[in-house]
């Protein structure tokens, strides 16, 4: 054992018994802390967040079809635990247009790997979660979801998107340097949150 002072230095593996005051103003004990008489959360702790992780893309992708489409807009993380969720969000930039006929719209989805983890409410004709009776509607969708992957394997969350319809020249524009932002990116942001 080190001493910086008269203050002991442990190696980041010891196992301190009881607890450990720090300039008389933080004590930790067990999975708890203190701060200047103020609780914080620990690692251990359930609703910590252990890391976070981003990803953006600026690309443009447009979708003609009612297929859903890859925006390009993913990120990875790796769980440490298997119990542990991960908490998504996501701002995805449209542009949905019909040039021949009022009423448009479109939908994304959530997917981790190759499973869709949220849809976006349909009717028969398609998703309808942003949709205007007008021939265009801009603006930024977002999807804010807390997932279950029960894994401490790398898991990739991505959207996929498509316009309402394709009738009268329906389409649905990702990352539209066209619409109103002009230099419009999308952005995924997932946290590990412990269980």
């Amino acid at each position: 054992m080190a001493t910086i002072g008269n203050a002991p230095v442990f190696p980041t593996e010891s196992v301190l018994p009881g607890n450990l005051e720090v300039t008389g103003n933080a004590t930790i004990s067990g999975s708890s802390a203190t701060v200047n008489g103020n609780e914080v959360r620990t690692v251990g702790t359930s609703g910590a967040i252990l890391q976070v992780v981003q990803g953006t893309t600026s690309t443009l992708v447009t979708v003609t079809s009612t297929t859903f489409t890859d925006t390009t807009l993913t990120a990875s993380i790796t769980p440490s635990s298997s119990s542990n969720k991960i908490l998504v969000h996501v701002l995805q930039e449209f542009v949905a247009v019909r040039t021949g006929a009022d009423g448009c719209g479109m939908g994304i989805r959530l997917l981790r790997d190759s499973t869709i983890v949220w849809e976006p409410i349909q009717n028969s004709t398609g998703p309808y979660h942003w949709y205007t009776d007008d021939r265009e509607l801009d603006g930024y969708a977002s999807i804010n979801f807390l997932d279950s992957p029960a894994t401490t394997s790398s898991v990739t969350y991505k959207t996929q998107g498509r316009p309402y319809t394709t009738s009268n020249g329906g389409q649905v524009n990702f990352q539209n340097s066209g619409g109103v932002v002009i230099s419009p990116v999308s952005t995924i942001i997932l946290m590990e949150v412990v269980a």
